[in-house]
């Protein structure tokens, strides 16, 4: 595992456990104030650096119908496509990525799914920022209602959640 790959793995833990330890001195459930951490980490060839939610969420927005897990109601999420995402992030010319979750989990996503799909990287339920009890700080929602098709093991495997880094 490289430094960068334990970094962000450690990184997602320290944040799930500050957002714990505030909610318990606060006495607030984090699920009610807390959000997620307010970056993403890309890394590009080695090379890291952080993705504030806000700069994401400057993109025009989309919301989708749908869940990240058949144990999970459909629910109305708020975001980006992820094609624009992947050019903001100049990700233009990658041949997919590798989407890593704070609890370790991680999907690679193929420039295919984003070029045939409109895939949505939310950050919001409705107008509230998701957060760690929604599996914030932003998952990825294949349009799985306009798209039978996408209903099956494959796309679910690529719908991560707490989303900490996206490498290509």
């Amino acid at each position: 595992m490289s430094v960068a790959r334990m970094f962000a793995a450690l990184l997602g833990t320290v944040v799930l456990l500050a957002a714990t330890l505030t909610a318990q001195a606060t006495g607030v459930s984090p699920s009610d104030s807390a959000t997620a951490a307010g970056y993403i980490l890309l890394t590009q060839d080695g090379v890291t650096r952080d993705l504030a939610i806000e700069e994401i969420e400057r993109l025009p927005t989309v919301e989708i119908q749908g869940n990240a897990s058949p144990d999970e109601p459909v629910t109305t999420f708020r975001g980006v496509l992820l094609s624009d995402l992947v050019e903001m992030i100049g990700a233009g010319e990658a041949e997919g990525l590798i989407v890593r979750a704070s609890d370790g989990y991680s999907a690679d996503i193929p420039r295919e799914d984003w070029e045939r799909w409109p895939i949505v990287v939310a950050t919001r339920v409705g107008q509230e920022r998701l957060t760690l009890r929604q599996r914030g700080p932003a998952r990825i929602v294949y349009p799985i209602a306009r798209y039978p098709e996408l209903d099956g093991r494959t796309y679910v495997d690529r719908s991560v959640w707490l989303i900490v880094e996206i490498e290509w």
